[in-house]
């Protein structure tokens, strides 16, 4: 990410690493080791603060356990003085993680993003293995972080490691930096660790389709989708990632604008709405904080950054992210992002297929071949659409996407569309 080097969380604190997932039936424990409950006041003496003090600043943060058994981590954030951060850690001690593979956290924010910070017994004092924790105001969620999706980091620069060792972890703990001067308040009621399936595999089987419908709040996402037939896509390989606004975040547009988008004539610009929700790949939020912004499919720059403590993805702020599926991931939205007017226009059959080799050819050459493929397979399906596309074309584009999706290889499945996309372009260039 970029950065002005103006307060302390520019310099010293460190690059975005969040992999939260939303927990749900899909996801397959194993014996899970408890690493802190707060059941006791001896709970207490386990754990320490540390602000930005050290370093001069004047943020106030500390903890304390409430009648209901649980760790209150609050205070205020100041940024005078280049400071910017408070937390608090469990003091070193033998945990016995081995053979576990993810942290699960159960606790109540206040819609502030915080850091989960895991130390071990092998590293320099100054660094830790982060990865962010978002949260809804007054809501208790659980949440899971991989081991494998913290990374090491000190002073800003992300360093040279692999993934934490479980058996070496030896501490646990949370900060507050989001660049939000006030008072801040981290409910926590238990951690454990377990020895959970990777979040991809945990997913195994569930489609983007399947766990937005087993949600139950995406229902005029879905019902959009349908209507400008992209449910197959979105049930497809991919991968894709999903910007997913809720039923609420729909009600937010003008009365009647959701009836007028799902009637037929309006389907073009359906379609542009939809695909201005949908990034080519696998797009994790860690990886869209460190670029800053994602091209959606529709051709927009989507843009992620924090604004006053929210999470916000181009106007909307985010929910929940990281939600692992076989074919993609969700990232849920409190808003529907409309694109610029210019956007909103349909392009010809021609032009959707220039505009996918635009976006899929850097892709492919800088090695994100299932982005690129992801961006092929969308589009085959929408030139599958069009009347203006000729039958013979039609019945390329239809083999092109059978051989791909028999094939295994994603490398293949791209050329393999590719050279239907380049046929049916020459075909229509000759018409025009």
């Amino acid at each position: 990410m970029k950065s002005n080097d103006t307060h302390f969380y520019h310099r010293f604190l460190f690059t975005p690493i969040f992999c939260a997932i939303l927990c749900g039936p899909s996801f397959v424990f194993g014996e899970d080791k408890t690493i802190a409950t707060f059941k006791g006041d001896e709970s207490l003496k386990l754990w320490t603060s540390v602000n930005d003090g050290v370093m001069g600043g004047v943020s106030k943060g500390g903890f304390a356990r409430s009648e209901e058994n649980t760790l209150l981590f609050r205070g205020e954030l100041s940024l005078a003085n280049n400071g910017g951060f408070a937390s608090i850690r469990m003091k070193p001690s033998e945990l016995g993680l081995n053979g576990t593979s993810a942290i699960t956290i159960q606790a109540r924010g206040d819609g502030r993003t915080y850091w989960v910070d895991l130390r071990s017994d092998d590293q320099m004092a100054a660094s830790s293995y982060r990865a962010y924790l978002a949260t809804k105001a007054g809501e208790w969620q659980e949440t899971i972080i991989p081991f494998k999706d913290f990374k090491l980091q000190a002073f800003g620069r992300e360093l040279p490691a692999g993934p934490i060792k479980p058996n070496s972890i030896n501490s646990i703990g949370f900060t507050i930096a989001d660049k939000k001067e006030g008072e801040f308040s981290l409910e926590i009621k238990s951690v454990t660790a377990t020895s959970a399936k990777e979040a991809s595999k945990a997913a195994e089987g569930e489609t983007i389709v399947d766990v937005a419908k087993a949600a139950g709040n995406f229902t005029t996402l879905l019902a959009a989708a349908t209507a400008a037939d992209l449910v197959d896509v979105l049930s497809g390989e991919g991968p894709f990632t999903v910007l997913a606004p809720t039923d609420d975040a729909f009600a937010k547009l003008p009365e009647g604008t959701v009836d007028a988008l799902l009637k037929p004539e309006n389907r073009g610009q359906l379609i542009a709405i939809l695909k201005n929700h949908v990034i080519a790949g696998k797009v994790t939020l860690a990886k869209a904080l460190e670029a800053r912004e994602a091209n959606s499919l529709q051709g927009s720059k989507i843009s992620f950054q924090f604004v006053e403590g929210r999470l916000l993805i181009g106007k909307a702020t985010l929910l929940n992210a990281d939600i692992m599926t076989s074919n993609g991931i969700i990232h849920t939205i409190d808003q529907v992002l409309l694109p610029a007017s210019k956007e909103m226009k349909e392009l010809n059959a021609s032009q959707l297929i220039e505009l996918a080799i635009e976006r899929g050819v850097p892709l492919f050459n800088n090695g994100d071949i299932d982005g690129c493929a992801a961006i092929y397979e969308v589009t085959i399906e929408a030139l599958r659409t069009m009347k203006t596309v000729p039958q013979a074309s039609q019945k390329v584009l239809l083999k092109a996407l059978e051989e791909a999706r028999a094939t295994e290889v994603t490398r293949d499945q791209a050329w393999i569309l590719r050279t239907a996309m380049d046929q049916t372009w020459k075909v229509l260039q000759s018409q025009e």
